[in-house]
């Protein structure tokens, strides 16, 4: 990989990991940076991420998709339901424990593919999922942290649904950047719908995480979607997916860093020894080729 592209993914990676902390600001406000701002409820902080995605990526909306049932889809999979879910979650895990619990999208496009694409798989890539899962659970079930653990369940759940929205693209070839765009334009209709329904006090949070909150959404919207997601598409027309899905682990460790750093994440053994075994497992599924679904070892690339 020629140096320029490596220090890109690099930067992806970055911006990868340090979006769970930008995410755990925007739902709840933690770390105090913006006094009286407790957080946009989190699932119209998922409208507002969807709609501004939308409103960027309008232009690449032609041609139609030529399956718009399998495109109504991938987007409530990995649009819609997967970022209520995690954004969800975040208002109980912290960053580094989600960093952690999304990675289960790795194992899970796995298994999917196995099933339903009749993926044959040897020792090295169930060992990689048996030790993915271990640590998975080591890191969620602290019985001293009953909502820290809930959190981190929604944030499997949401990978669990971006690796399903994964088998469904399998049907439905498109370029990165129109995918995005419609995703955008199916998912912010039902957030905004189960917003009103469920959630309160919507422009009141917005309001008083002034420009703070304004720069956390176009991060995630800008940086981490159409930068990160267009860069890492990008570099995957060029390179091996097994090339690249081991370099996108320092992804899941800036996020483990960032959240220790800066929301203050408890440094637990948990969050070592089960981290150290969920990304050993992900790092042995990722090198090994997936023949029926290349892009498994990347799924949790989907949940970023």
């Amino acid at each position: 990989m020629r140096l320029k592209d490596f220090l890109l993914l690099v930067a992806v990676c970055v911006v990868w990991g340090f979006n769970f902390v930008v995410a755990k600001f925007a739902v709840t406000g933690a770390p105090g940076w913006i006094p009286g701002f407790d957080g946009v409820p989190p699932i119209f902080f998922a409208f507002l991420r969807f709609a501004l995605l939308y409103a960027f990526l309008a232009p690449w909306l032609r041609p139609r998709p030529t399956d718009i049932k399998t495109m109504i889809g991938v987007a409530l999979c990995m649009g819609a339901l997967q970022y209520a879910l995690m954004f969800l979650g975040m208002r109980w895990a912290t960053p580094s424990g989600m960093a952690i619990a999304v990675q289960m999208g790795v194992p899970f496009a796995t298994i999917l593919s196995v099933i339903f694409l009749k993926e044959s798989v040897g020792l090295p890539r169930i060992a990689g999922m048996t030790l993915a899962l271990a640590g998975v659970l080591l890191v969620i079930f602290n019985p001293g942290e009953t909502d820290m653990s809930i959190g981190m369940l929604l944030g499997v759940g949401a990978a669990f649904v971006a690796s399903v929205g994964m088998i469904l693209v399998k049907r439905l070839p498109m370029d990165s950047i129109r995918m995005q765009a419609w995703i955008g334009l199916i998912s912010w209709p039902p957030l905004l719908l189960l917003s009103l329904t469920f959630e309160s006090n919507q422009m009141a949070g917005v309001v008083s995480g002034g420009w703070a909150f304004g720069l956390a959404l176009l991060i995630t919207v800008v940086l981490v979607n159409i930068f990160g997601h267009g860069v890492f598409y990008n570099l995957l027309k060029r390179y091996d997916a097994t090339l690249i899905a081991p370099i996108t682990l320092l992804a899941p460790l800036v996020g483990v860093v960032s959240g220790i750093l800066l929301t203050g994440d408890p440094m637990g053994w948990r969050l070592f020894v089960g981290g150290g075994l969920t990304l050993v497992g992900v790092g042995i599924i990722a090198l090994r080729q997936n023949r029926k679904l290349p892009a498994a070892a990347l799924a949790r690339e989907k949940t970023l």
